[in-house]
């Protein structure tokens, strides 16, 4: 059962329906007037704005000069509900999140997201590996041009929000970094520290507070030579994996306000 506080009963959660219910709004106004798609996405990074100033919440990016302006794949660990408006709020691009075919059910939410273009999963991991593999597949193919939004599908390879007050991460799912290799596309990580003390799991409940978001280096899977595609994907999930943990080790040392000797090699 979802906990709430009397602040995001009575104010933070209305506002955020009201948010999301003028941009779909102004989301059909755009398809009315016929906009380009990349118009009507802009509507997402507004929302974020808007949302983010609603609950006070800061987001304060480092090592934006890994982000690559080309089709990718932006890997994440995963902290809580807030993780999609910080992405939002790091990358200027059309950013593509996976969601679970529920979501797309929600009344007037539901239609907003479909209509931008999110990807719809599903419980069946065959199922859910096409649809992404054909997202994939659609970025790669995507050409880009100087006012163009740069496409990326994002992910959070653990599959689900940790728990872990020291922000320790899941196990890895490989199968996304399969197909980064099948369609040779980049990975780009991003650690992140700070949602779980905005908004814990289980709750509607948000904190004032900073999210930080650290871009590390992208990986490029013609650099693992020519192995098989589950060695190439395994070796990739392994240093992605590695890559974030060291980001996010950085991050609670530089801004932690918990234990700041955590080991997180592990």
């Amino acid at each position: 059962m979802l906990k709430f506080s009397l602040k995001s009963a009575l104010y933070q959660v209305p506002g955020i329906w009201f948010l999301i219910f003028r941009c779909r709004l102004q989301i059909e106004y755009d398809l009315i007037r016929k906009k380009t798609h990349d118009a009507v996405f802009g509507r997402a990074h507004v929302f974020t704005r808007q949302l983010l100033n609603l609950l006070g919440v800061k987001v304060e990016v480092s090592g934006l000069e890994n982000l690559i302006n080309k089709p990718a794949i932006i890997c994440q660990n995963h902290t809580s509900i807030m993780d999609i408006p910080a992405i939002l709020h790091t990358v200027n691009g059309k950013l593509l999140f996976c969601g679970k075919d529920e979501l797309f059910k929600i009344p007037v939410f539901g239609k907003g997201i479909e209509t931008l273009g999110m990807v719809k999963v599903y419980k069946e991991d065959k199922k859910t590996w096409k649809v992404l593999s054909e997202a994939a597949k659609d970025i790669k193919a995507t050409e880009s041009g100087s006012e163009a939004l740069t496409p990326y599908l994002v992910i959070f390879p653990e599959g689900t929000r940790t728990k872990d007050e020291d922000y320790k991460m899941g196990e890895f799912k490989r199968g996304m970094f399969s197909i980064a290799v099948k369609h040779n596309l980049p990975i780009i990580p991003i650690a992140s520290y700070g949602g779980l003390d905005i908004t814990p799991k289980g709750t509607w409940i948000f904190n004032k507070g900073t999210i930080y978001e650290k871009v590390l280096a992208p990986i490029y899977p013609a650099d693992y030579g020519e192995v098989s595609i589950k060695e190439k994907s395994t070796k990739i999930q392994d240093d992605t994996r590695k890559r974030i943990n060291d980001g996010l080790g950085e991050l609670i040392k530089a801004h932690g306000n918990r234990k700041t000797d955590t080991n997180f090699t592990n």
